[in-house]
């Protein structure tokens, strides 16, 4: 009987412990970021400089641009675009590589705000270094909020 109860319970604590994992992320991806409005971020820029931030908008004014050859010969590709909030508010997206995004589509970008941002090249202001892009689809609320009065 006291093996039956010990047996029952290891089963019981297996199961339980089972259950509370966490879904897998990607170190190179996970970033600690709060959800934060873009004109939030824009209206006080110190308070958000190297923070992570994730905001929400659609894309504008999408660019692939180059910044020279690596040491392989390999040019070196990133993506730049505006991401654009419901009132058209906007903040510059910095992605490297080739995103696969399209001009208009709906995203949850994850990444670095950084108020002063270089890389090999050029020099940024305002920017958001993003780690993470997510497909995303504006829901009910987000386009009740478009006939709300200012």
């Amino acid at each position: 009987m006291q093996g039956t109860f010990k047996a029952l319970f290891v089963a019981a604590a297996l199961i339980l412990s089972a259950g509370c994992a966490r879904e897998w992320q990607n170190p190179e991806s996970a970033l600690p970021a709060q959800n934060v409005a873009i004109a939030t971020i824009l209206a006080s820029p110190d308070a958000y400089d190297m923070s992570g931030v994730e905001v929400i908008g659609k894309v504008w004014n999408l660019r692939y641009e180059s910044h020279g050859v690596n040491e392989y010969g390999e040019e070196i590709i990133y993506t730049t675009f505006t991401l654009a909030d419901r009132k058209g508010i906007g903040v510059d997206v910095f992605v490297k590589g080739d995103a696969p995004i399209a001009e208009g589509d709906y995203l949850k970008v994850v990444g670095l705000y950084r108020k002063q941002f270089q890389t090999t090249g050029p020099y940024f202001y305002s920017r958001i270094d993003a780690v993470r892009l997510e497909s995303w689809s504006p829901n009910l609320v987000y386009w009740v909020r478009e006939f709300e009065f200012d």
